[in-house]
């Protein structure tokens, strides 16, 4: 009996493993020496490879948005025909660069072969906390260079901006930063360790305290500048309540459904996100369908800390991120780091009045027994 076929509304395609960056927060999961004694495969496909598995992906799919992301994907030659060939199957495409190579012919190339939005970081409004954060001199004055050389050839980008404990306390200049050099939109994502990123959890991962004044500042931003600032990356509601910040945009962990960011990797294996190390299949071996309908991608759908069970949210939550769990601590049924970190244990129930009582165990508490 043949399985029906998938339908995706977005897929990531990352197209390279090659970076020109080595960025502090990279979650990238094929760094050899963050691999914990599993290397990830290496390598990446030629242009004829690449253009089979496009058009295989998009023939099982029906994609109707494919973001090219890598590594860095300008350092492939070929990336201006990859583009070209997903316009002409009538894709729309985004691509994610660190900026660094992006000059005025080539993002005018990009733009002609179909480019419809650039992600680009911003990772502070002063130049040597971005570079120290992308471990590359030069850096802020080569991503606000290529923003600036969008603009003028009438292209769009969105800013990213990861809050780390080193930049959180900048967000507000940097939105504001975003806003002047004409960001159609600003993505406020909280550092999710994974990759190199695991080196540096301890110096980089925010408290939900330092979070949730993140969230008042970019609310207040969002309505003072007009500007869509969203959070992909997900937060816990046992740790804030993000309908206290109704003017930005908030997701959860998709996997498994039609909005999930299923991705390919540079030899064409398919893992549930980008963030997760698990491999479900090779696309040249086996059918997306059968792939993302398999018992691996089952079980990291249905995958939950113990802890999060109890709690009347944990459908939607889904713990945060279960990707980050698996790779950094080797289960999907942990609580993330910024779980771990910021509550270890959080017990919602419903009164009998309807009304949601939330039990949080205080970090200095828990942290002794687990948090190591």
């Amino acid at each position: 009996m043949s399985l029906p076929p998938a339908r995706l509304q977005t897929l990531l395609v990352e197209v390279t493993g090659r970076c020109n960056h080595a960025c502090l927060h990279c979650y990238n999961v094929w760094h050899p020496a963050d691999a914990g004694g599993h290397p990830y495969p290496s390598g990446e496909l030629d242009t004829a490879g690449m253009l089979h598995l496009l058009g295989k992906a998009l023939d099982e799919t029906q994609c109707s948005h494919v973001t090219l992301t890598g590594g860095e994907p300008l350092l492939r030659g070929d990336l201006p025909e990859l583009v070209d060939y997903l316009r002409r199957r009538g894709a729309r495409i985004t691509l994610i660069s660190n900026g660094r190579l992006l000059d005025a012919a080539k993002v005018a190339e990009l733009l002609q072969c179909g480019v419809g939005l650039f992600e680009l970081p911003l990772l502070s409004h002063q130049a040597a906390l971005h570079d120290q954060l992308s471990a590359a001199p030069g850096a802020w004055q080569a991503v606000l260079r290529a923003m600036a050389t969008i603009r003028l050839q009438r292209g769009g980008f969105v800013a990213a901006f990861v809050a780390t404990r080193l930049n959180i306390a900048q967000l507000a200049k940097t939105i504001r930063l975003a806003f002047a050099l004409g960001a159609r939109a600003f993505m406020l994502n909280r550092f999710n360790p994974g990759g190199r990123g695991r080196r540096y959890l301890e110096l980089l991962l925010p408290s939900a305290a330092e979070l949730r004044q993140a969230l008042q500042v970019a609310d207040a931003a969002a309505v003072d500048y007009g500007l869509p600032i969203q959070c992909t990356i997900p937060i816990q509601p046992c740790l804030i309540d993000t309908a206290e910040f109704p003017h930005l945009g908030f997701g959860f962990c998709a996997a498994g459904g039609k909005h999930a960011y299923y991705t390919l990797d540079p030899l064409g294996n398919l893992r549930p996100c980008n963030h997760s190390d698990l491999i479900l299949g090779n696309l040249f071996a086996s059918s997306f369908t059968e792939l993302i309908r398999s018992a691996p991608m089952a079980h990291f759908t249905r995958a939950l800390p113990a802890s999060c069970l109890p709690c009347a949210c944990h459908e939607r939550c889904q713990g945060g991120c279960k990707a980050a769990a698996q790779v950094c601590y080797g289960s999907l049924e942990v609580e993330e780091p910024f779980l771990r970190r910021n509550t270890q244990v959080a017990v919602q129930k419903e009164g009998r009045s309807g009304h949601r009582e939330q039990l949080v165990v205080s970090e200095v508490l828990l942290r002794p027994y687990l948090w190591g």
